[in-house]
């Protein structure tokens, strides 16, 4: 493996520092904290569909429905919610737009955004949306039996397989044979298969796009999982020309936590795993790193403070930007390798079922968490759906 303490990611646009009325003010301490944003128009709820198309976040769904107290065990969810309305983070303004004509709930890589049109796979229907012209549009969907992930490879979006388990399987064994991951031709309003990729069989797999197609971030599938320790091994793949480069593997722990950053990949999740007691690897493993997709170079991210995982806010998944990527209780800007805690909320309650969303502005890089629900601490008998919204602006790195 190609090792480095820290590469800086090449070619990142340095974005203007800057509080606009909406930009996270100063906090009792001096740093930027959290500030409420407009009101919405759309009524109190939970787990949104959050994503970011052009200069506008896009809050889209959820569920009304009495929330679930924390730790509880609860009946399935009611469906989802079809309205929804855009956010502008500069002008802290919301605009509604038009009812999606299926039932929108928050998941991961259910969205993917090329351009101005957003796509979403919802169940067994594939729709779109256009930001420009505020209009629905339904597609083919890729027809896996499965619920399938979507990523933008280059301007095309991409649905690919998680896993390759068969699933309830009493030991991992591979599908026979591999399904095939999809491209999908916005012109023709048809799927094709990518071509296969080099790592074979596979589990916790995470394509990532980039500019000219996608990396593949693996572990190998094996029978005994676990015996030696699950590190990715990756893939870049060329969507011009169909070919596959096998990249060195990095001493990481699943690639769920990489998104793209600029013209790299990064996680920043804090943690690692040893295996245990039964499967010990004789050394702890971490969970954050960069890979440099253009050459192949893994880094392990700067340093940052200890914490206990109980101190402080930790954003409801992870978000990132042009040279921002927020996982977590950090906020880490790529180019400087410079971390930021994330402030907490101004709230005394416990709120669960926010979304969250990255926005790139003129200002810097801000956050949105809209909506969820809060409870009392201690108190789990009596929560109450928010149309509250948040904005944090992350703080310019220092020169």
């Amino acid at each position: 493996m190609k090792a480095a303490r820290w590469v800086a990611a090449a070619g990142l646009v340095l974005l203007t520092a800057g509080c606009g009325e909406t930009a996270a003010g100063p906090g009792t301490d001096g740093e930027p904290a959290w500030r409420p944003v407009a009101e919405s128009p759309l009524s109190p709820r939970e787990a949104p569909l959050t994503v970011t198309a052009g200069a506008r976040i896009l809050v889209i769904g959820g569920s009304d429905e009495p929330p679930c107290p924390p730790n509880a065990d609860c009946a399935a969810p009611p469906e989802p919610l079809r309205d929804g309305a855009a956010y502008d983070p500069e002008a802290d303004e919301w605009t509604p737009i038009a009812d999606a004509p299926v039932p929108v709930w928050a998941g991961p890589a259910t969205a993917a955004v090329v351009g101005d049109t957003v796509y979403l796979l919802a169940g067994e229907r594939f729709v779109s949306y256009d930001a420009a012209t505020d209009a629905w549009a339904e597609l083919t969907p890729p027809g896996a039996a499965d619920w399938l992930p979507l990523t933008v490879a280059g301007d095309r979006v991409v649905a690919y397989h998680d896993s390759h388990e068969v699933p309830g399987a009493e030991v991992p064994v591979a599908m026979d044979p591999l399904p095939s991951d999809l491209v999908y031709d916005a012109a023709a309003d048809s799927w094709s298969p990518l071509p296969a990729d080099p790592l074979g069989p596979s589990y916790d797999r995470r394509l990532v796009g980039t500019d000219d197609g996608a990396v593949l971030l693996a572990a190998a599938l094996v029978p005994n999982p676990g015996i030696e320790p699950p590190v990715v091994d990756a893939a870049r793949l060329d969507l011009a020309t169909g070919t596959w480069t096998v990249l060195p593997g990095g001493d990481v722990l699943s690639g769920f936590g990489f998104h793209r950053v600029g013209d790299v990949l990064v996680s920043a999740v804090e943690g690692t795993a040893d295996g245990g007691e039964t499967n010990h690897w004789g050394r702890e493993i971490g969970y954050a790193g960069l890979l440099d997709p253009a050459t192949g170079t893994w880094s392990e991210l700067p340093d940052r403070a200890e914490r206990d995982p109980l101190d402080g806010f930790t954003l409801p998944g992870d978000v990132s930007g042009d040279r921002t990527i927020v996982s977590g209780a950090w906020a880490l800007d790529v180019p400087t390798g410079s971390w930021t805690r994330v402030p907490d909320l101004p709230v005394d309650e416990h709120l669960q079922g926010q979304s969250a969303a990255f926005a790139d502005t003129a200002g810097g890089g801000v956050v949105l968490l809209w909506g969820g629900s809060a409870w009392e601490a201690g108190e789990w008998t009596d929560g109450g759906l928010l149309s509250d919204g948040w904005s944090w602006t992350v703080p310019a790195p220092a020169r």
